[in-house]
């Protein structure tokens, strides 16, 4: 019986320098292709960090309404931009009130619903965010974009700060500094709440990062740390306080030139027994409430001076709505499910028991559920 074999093949060493040679330029085509083609097709162009600025001021003045039945729900009669008691301004643009908003975390949806509820006019209201409008939610991208289009003013969150710490590390810049009379700091805090890692990671604000447009990245950018808001309503008086608008908090202690960013992005309680050190754990031993120790040295400042000053401030979403005569907590916790906040402010002409016309300033929160 007689059996078949086959003939065995044999590479000859041109054919083997051949096949490896080809094997070796694929692999380096598709090294190419998957670390350096696609990421530069997918991922936009980057662009520089400028300096963040550690305080601004607003813009805008409020002219004098005649009154409403709802103001803060955009029920009003106004007096006229040319009425003799509106603030005339050649760096200031007059509107008839401010609208302040808590954390949003991309919720765009509940976000356009309170802009309804509050009736919110471009051309008559002055907009402003108090930071974290992006990440936790499904629609930064949206809110980013609609911020933009309508020049919606800001305040920098923790997470837009860390989403800025993270983009940069992902194009290889200098890492986000901040500017103060044309002072460039660099503040690096604690480091705990600001480990930016290197590489690919699944991090929210890394994969925010990485996907952002210029102009997502300049608006940002261009969101101060702390907003002078000039003169806001001060509970239990008819007259005002100098307004501030910050994410989590200031340090009572301090001028606002003084203060330290990452505290101002961070903070929610002081540190006993002297409370001139910040946490951001509200749980620390000795900590209190950096809100409730503000209010006490205001109060105690109130009986010798008239200067007096009222912060506005998201980022504390686990106490919520928290209105005092000296701060006013404006997370209420919308990513969460609770519900998304505005405070809305203005200024009306109201007649003294003289007979003379004084200006007052008023406020309103108002809510939806999210």
């Amino acid at each position: 019986e007689e059996y078949e074999v086959e003939e065995e093949h044999s590479w000859t060493p041109v054919q083997k320098a051949s096949m490896y040679g080809g094997g070796f330029f694929v692999g380096l085509f598709a090294l190419y292709f998957f670390t350096l083609y696609l990421p530069s097709y997918f991922i936009p162009e980057a662009t520089d960090l400028v300096a963040i600025k550690k305080v601004s001021q607003l813009d805008v003045a409020l002219t004098p309404l005649a009154g409403g039945t709802s103001v803060a729900l955009g029920d009003y009669t106004t007096l006229g931009f040319d009425s003799e008691y509106s603030e005339q301004s050649s760096k200031k643009r007059n509107v008839n009130r401010i609208i302040m908003v808590g954390d949003v975390h991309a919720h765009y949806t509940q976000f356009r619903k309170l802009l309804n509820k509050v009736k919110y006019n471009k051309k008559n209201d002055h907009l402003l965010l108090l930071g974290d409008f992006i990440t936790k939610g499904p629609d930064s991208r949206k809110i980013l974009d609609y911020l933009i289009a309508n020049d919606v003013d800001c305040i920098l969150g923790n997470h837009e700060y860390y989403a800025l710490q993270n983009y940069a590390t992902f194009h290889g810049l200098d890492q986000p500094s901040f500017e103060f009379n044309g002072t460039i700091e660099k503040f690096l805090g604690d480091g705990s709440s600001f480990l930016v890692k290197d590489g690919f990671n699944d991090d929210p604000e890394f994969l925010i990062a990485k996907k952002l447009e210029p102009e997502h990245v300049q608006y940002i950018n261009n969101c101060s740390i702390i907003k002078k808001l000039g003169t806001m309503p001060l509970q239990k008086s008819k007259g005002g306080a100098n307004g501030v608008a910050v994410h989590a908090g200031i340090r009572w202690d301090l001028d606002l030139q003084d203060q330290d960013p990452i505290d101002n992005l961070e903070m929610r309680s002081l540190i006993g027994p002297y409370f001139n050190e910040t946490t951001s754990d509200p749980d620390v031993e000795d900590s209190v409430s950096w809100s409730k120790i503000f209010n006490m040295k205001q109060k105690e400042k109130s009986a010798h001076d008239k200067d007096l000053t009222v912060v506005y401030y998201g980022h504390d979403a686990r106490r919520g709505l928290n209105l005092k005569q000296y701060t006013k907590g404006l997370d209420s916790g919308c990513d969460r499910g609770d519900k998304l906040t505005a405070m809305v402010v203005w200024a009306e002409l109201s007649r003294s028991k003289k007979g003379s016309h004084q200006i007052v300033y008023k406020e309103e929160p108002v809510q939806i559920h999210c």
